[in-house]
């Protein structure tokens, strides 16, 4: 058994770009046909193309697929996508005002491997409202998912941890009717330093500090540079030996409003950009980071000072960051032009490589996830039996390196790691290299500019460099132009479904028609205009053939069947046609 998951960022466009690239070829002048729409429109004959070329995969799952339930069922539904042939789905669309038109995720699941779903398994209507998660049960097991909020300020952190809480209360309701609980989705969150790229993984200055108080030898001044051992790296005696130029330096930080200019389209933006004071009574300028949208923004990841929320569920303090966190990157920054200490690419990786560098340690939804996987119930991740879960990916995969989901479109898929795509066979299949030559296709994808124009369109090659290897656990690269997103694989092994997706009887499973399935297949609840005047129709057709088959006197109306035939009109009633006869 194959299960895919995958933001889509969209799920029309990504649907666009594969019924455009994955078409079968058409058919010859003599015999062919217009596609009707109960195929999709020509549309399921790619869609299934695709999916077969990936595995045929059991269960499929998506992220942000943006669609409104009114659209499904309807003429504006992207290329019939409910009713992918051989498959049922499940939605949850995003229904609250403001969330219309955004999130939304949806499982695809082959026939006979499903007896029900739910749209609001978070037993929120707020939550279940914003189109955040779908659970289907498959028998003996249930597959959540999830797209979770991310975060870039104290609020919309609060709104993640209500979505993560939420979601282990759910698990573990299902894990007390004795099921088993498979999680996927974009979580927005991380659960291991890998999950980071270098530059962004975070330093806790203060236990270098305390380090180096700890090693030094007493020769010299409390807390300088530390002599012994010779293993006290020279990027932590950096550290050590400026921490308080960089402190006072901090000290005079300010946001500062900036005009940028598109360099294509020559459009103008308000922006801000940090910037400290150095020399002599603070003479020098020097600009930090980069423009953003908001004075918060371009502060933000310069603080130095403990920051907490307030907890609604409880009412508690919760630290989200320790006082002297920075980021490698800020930190290389800091050091470069307030320090004169200048950082190579090659002493930047050894501080993401380091044990002082790591994902941030106090991050609630950072906690929640390592919650769930070392199974002590914490942080809201859930409380029943058996909770711990696997991350299986690190579990198949415990020293791959460079693996995300995630690449900047804008950037042309470049990563920090200073490794090329270079194409060569010869890379470590674990190392950043290899991962990099994946996610572009060795060098043949290409990223979009900033002025403006997309992203380049792919040769045949690099498009199908997607398919390379077959069904497998781990990373499917699918190409930049479909999304932002690559896609994650997990291969059961064989027989899991016949074994698995039984009823507790050991049946086959038959698809339920309880209220909860129904709603989260609102395409089955709509009738479309085409459906009413089918039904219509067969009505009159019916009454009209009892009629004729009545004894009728002669010169009656049912004498002349001519005269029993309906105009269209007449299903409407009586109309005002503008003239008289």
């Amino acid at each position: 058994m194959l299960i895919i998951s995958w933001n889509v960022a969209g799920l029309k466009p990504a649907l666009n770009k594969i019924v455009s690239d994955y078409a079968p070829p058409p058919a010859p002048s003599s015999s062919r046909k217009k596609p009707s729409s109960a195929d999709g429109g020509g549309s399921h004959a790619a869609v299934s193309n695709y999916l077969a070329r990936h595995g045929s995969p059991a269960i499929l799952c998506l992220q942000e697929h943006k669609i409104p339930p009114s659209q499904l069922s309807s003429r504006s539904e992207p290329h019939r996508c409910s009713s992918v042939p051989g498959y049922e789905s499940f939605w949850s669309c995003a229904t609250l005002p403001g969330c219309r038109g955004f999130n939304g995720v949806v499982t695809y699941v082959k026939e006979g491997l499903v007896s029900g779903a739910s749209s609001t398994p978070l037993g929120d209507p707020d939550l279940d409202g914003q189109g955040r998660c779908v659970m289907t049960d498959h028998g003996r097991f249930v597959v959540f998912n999830v797209y979770v909020p991310m975060h870039r300020d104290r609020e919309a952190l609060v709104r993640k941890m209500r979505v993560l809480r939420a979601l282990g209360n759910a698990m573990d309701r299902q894990r007390a009717l004795g099921k088993k609980v498979i999680l996927v989705g974009d979580m927005n969150l991380k659960a291991d330093k890998r999950d980071v790229v270098r530059r962004a993984r975070v330093v806790e200055v203060d236990r270098i500090l305390a380090e180096a108080a700890d090693r030094d030898d007493g020769d010299g001044p409390a807390g300088g540079e530390p002599s012994e051992p010779p293993s006290f790296p020279q990027w932590k005696r950096d550290v050590v030996r400026n921490w308080d130029r960089i402190v006072s330096a901090l000290g005079t930080i300010e946001a500062v409003p900036r005009k940028t200019t598109n360099p294509t389209t020559k459009e103008t933006f308000d922006r801000f950009r940090a910037r400290v004071r150095l020399g002599p009574g603070g003479s020098q300028y020097v600009s930090l980071g980069q423009h953003e949208d908001t004075p918060e923004e371009a502060l933000g990841c310069y603080g130095l000072s403990e920051v907490s929320y307030d907890d609604p569920s409880s009412g508690e303090s919760v630290v989200i960051r320790n006082r002297n966190a920075l980021s490698v990157d800020v930190l290389a920054e800091l050091m470069n032009k307030v320090c004169g200490a200048r950082w190579d690419d090659e002493t930047v990786r050894a501080v993401g490589d380091s044990d002082s560098a790591g994902i941030n340690p106090a991050c609630p939804a950072h906690r929640w996830m390592r919650c769930l996987l070392d199974g002590d119930g914490g942080g809201g991740a859930g409380k029943g039996e058996g909770r711990r879960m696997v991350d299986v990916f690190r579990n198949f995969y415990p020293k791959a390196e460079g693996r995300f989901t995630c690449w900047h479109q804008m950037k042309g898929l470049s990563k920090d790691e200073g490794a090329g795509a270079t194409g060569r066979t010869d890379l470590d299949e674990l190392g950043d290299a290899a991962a990099l030559s994946a996610t572009t296709a060795s060098g043949l994808f290409e990223g979009g500019g900033y002025g403006g124009g997309g992203i380049a369109t792919a040769t045949r090659r690099a498009l199908d460099s997607q398919f390379l290897g077959g069904p497998h656990t781990g990373i499917v690269y699918t190409p930049p132009s479909y999304s932002d997103h690559v896609a994650i694989s997990l291969l059961m092994r064989e027989g899991f479904g016949g074994e698995y997706c039984r009823t507790a009887g050991g049946g086959a499973l038959e698809l339920g028609t309880d209220p909860e399935t129904k709603k989260a297949q609102p395409h089955k609840r709509q009738r479309s205009i085409a459906s009413f005047f089918g039904s219509t129709a067969k009505a009159a057709n019916s009454a009209g053939e009892k009629k004729r088959k009545q004894p009728t006197a002669s010169g009656s109306k049912g004498a002349n069947p001519k005269k029993d035939k309906k105009s269209l009109h007449s299903f409407f009633g009586k109309q005002n046609t503008g003239s008289k006869k």
